[in-house]
């Protein structure tokens, strides 16, 4: 395990060190922050799924895909959401409401169907044991990620002023 964190550090702090968040009025997603992110993601994936070359070829045609999908949902979601804090902030009825939540709640049905449907699709492709380290991946992705981050802030916050 030390090894490894050693190894993901090692990958993740260039790219936190060196990624520019994109221009303010970027959409969101458009940074290159971002995408260097979503290439460590791929980087760790094909390192802990262990693929092949044609594995990893037709794994990432589908996530690729998936990925796809679930940000659409997601900011689909998002936007159901602020319909929320609309409602809210007009003080509106109970049934508004309840249809507000209704919404949400389909897309949450959408997004767990959606997650269900690509890693079962998944089963020619990669093994039972591969599709279990992906289903659990996001979530040690994530953590790592926002510890690296951190300790980058931290190292930010410790290093002397260059003022005299």
């Amino acid at each position: 395990m030390g090894m490894r964190s050693f190894f993901a550090g090692c990958l993740l702090l260039p790219v936190l060190a060196m990624a520019q968040p994109g221009p303010p009025d970027a959409p969101p997603g458009d940074s290159k922050f971002f995408d260097r992110i979503e290439k460590l993601k791929k980087v760790r994936l094909i390192e802990l799924l262990e693929l092949s070359e044609d594995q990893s070829v037709r794994f990432f045609a589908r996530f690729n895909e998936h990925e796809s999908t679930r940000r659409q949902l997601y900011k689909e979601r998002g936007m159901a959401l602020d319909r929320i804090d609309r409602l809210i902030w007009n003080k509106a009825d109970a049934g508004e409401f309840d249809k507000a939540f209704n919404d949400v709640f389909a897309f949450d049905t959408k997004i767990a169907d959606d997650q269900r449907s690509f890693l079962s699709g998944l089963s020619d492709i990669l093994t039972i044991q591969q599709r279990a380290k992906l289903l659990t991946f996001e979530r040690r992705f994530e953590k790592e990620l926002r510890e690296a981050m951190r300790d980058a802030q931290r190292r930010r916050h410790a290093a002397p002023d260059d003022q005299p």
